[in-house]
């Protein structure tokens, strides 16, 4: 798998979850060690090949910066010069110059259709002073009026004729009307400079509210996430003390509760682990079962035996309940113990005195070693190095419980131990 690794220079996730930092630490230095020695292979490779020769012509680009007094390449640092405009400045011109341009090509398009709106009702006038002449025609004179109407027909002034009035208006209006168009679209684009100007500040003023209150609720949205995951943090802190305080008096202080069987089950095969033990696993069926499991298998192991000698431990008292252990112990100092056989796995209990009450700790032998119920704990060869060991090193940390003292027996010797020729411990 390292090697697959190395080749590939990539680790599955699931692969890395499973490893400890030690393991991840050695894991990337020699993935980096990889890394660094395939980039001195292809360097070494790189150096054997022949240099291409490369045409000054094709390679004429080139980059030169200007130089100040000094020699060195000229820079320009915005805002260190008095002459410098601010930034907001620069912004108000650019928006202005923005504002200014789109005026104009919006007051040309104006001006463009204006100019052919007034083209058009020129056309119109001359078509119509067109009509006007033809239809008059000569002028017919009576001859037969009175002298009274020849004179008045003389006091009406003479009016110029269509052809003439047309001309007039081509001769003399344009160029009055064209400085009065400039003038108007002069002022049409300054008002539309200013308008657009002003959209544009207030498009930005917008944008600024907008950001800000964006801002605001995110910063409001990641203080309502921080307030969350402080009180699940501060959850899961509360159920893992829990949980430990749990499974402390489950291991250490409390016999477990194991699910009961038929009385004709069989007896659990060598091995079973304590972690099944603790979930549940096969308990004895009954305490025959157990005196059989103990004279066919511990007694070879010497369990509650001296070391050397073919004599019962003073601290042994064979297969007791937990009640008679504590009623034993009741009047005892603090340290005294017994050890007992259990009814609720296939292992022994420590009955222990403490400053208050008496606490009991089960030993699992059912894997081929001894040792307490739980997770990471010291297993031992036989019953006997468990108790010695314990005799020097505390049982837990926080209770610094020593098995100091052991706790005499009432009879002469334990039940389980009768008829099969051991000897008692001398008191």
């Amino acid at each position: 798998m390292l090697k697959q690794i190395l080749q590939d220079l990539w680790v599955h996730p699931d692969i890395l979850a499973e490893l400890d930092e030690s393991q991840k630490q050695t894991l990337f230095c020699r993935m980096r060690e990889e890394q660094v020695r395939r980039w001195k292979v292809w360097d070494q490779e790189e150096q054997k090949r022949p240099q291409k020769i490369t045409d000054s012509k094709t390679s004429r680009k080139h980059v030169q910066f200007m130089l100040d007094a000094e020699g060195d390449p000229w820079t320009w640092v915005m805002g260190e010069h008095p002459d410098d405009k601010s930034i907001e400045q620069i912004l108000e011109e650019e928006a202005r110059e923005a504002a200014r341009l789109l005026a104009e090509k919006e007051a040309q398009q104006l001006r463009l259709s204006v100019e052919a709106e007034l083209t058009e009702l020129l056309d119109i006038n001359q078509k119509q002073l067109a009509a006007m002449e033809a239809a008059q025609g000569p002028e017919h004179e009576d001859i037969y009026c009175s002298v009274a109407e020849v004179k008045d027909r003389i006091k009406v002034p003479i009016l110029p004729s269509p052809r003439d009035a047309l001309q007039e208006i081509s001769l003399n209006k344009p160029h009055k009307v064209s400085q009065r168009v400039a003038m108007w679209e002069k002022k049409v684009m300054e008002e539309r400079t200013s308008q657009i100007f002003k959209g544009i500040q207030k498009k930005k003023l917008e944008a600024a509210k907008e950001a800000e209150e964006a801002d605001e609720k995110r910063e409001q949205l990641w203080k309502e996430q921080e307030k969350k995951a402080k009180e699940a943090e501060q959850k899961i802190r509360e159920i893992a003390r829990l949980a430990r305080e749990e499974h402390r008096r489950s291991v250490m202080d409390v016999e477990m509760d194991v699910p009961q069987q038929s009385p004709d089950s069989p007896t659990p095969p060598k091995g079973l682990t304590a972690e099944q033990l603790e979930i549940g696993g096969p308990k004895p069926p009954s305490k025959e079962a157990i005196v059989e499991w103990f004279r066919s298998s511990e007694l070879a192991r010497r369990a509650g035996l001296e070391p050397y000698r073919n004599v019962v431990a003073p601290w042994f008292h064979g297969l007791i309940s937990r009640q008679e252990a504590e009623s034993l112990l009741n009047h005892q100092p603090v340290g005294c113990f017994l050890v007992r056989v259990s009814e609720r796995i296939w292992g022994y209990a420590i009955s222990y005195r403490d400053s208050d009450r008496c606490k009991h700790y089960l030993v699992d032998a059912s894997n081929g070693h001894y040792q307490f119920l739980g997770t990471n704990q010291i297993a031992h060869n036989s019953l006997g190095e468990l108790i010695k060991y314990h005799s020097t090193q505390p049982i837990t940390v926080l209770g610094g419980e020593l098995l100091v003292l052991p706790c005499a027996r009432p009879e002469t010797m334990p039940a389980i131990c009768q008829g099969l020729g051991l000897l008692e411990h001398v008191r």
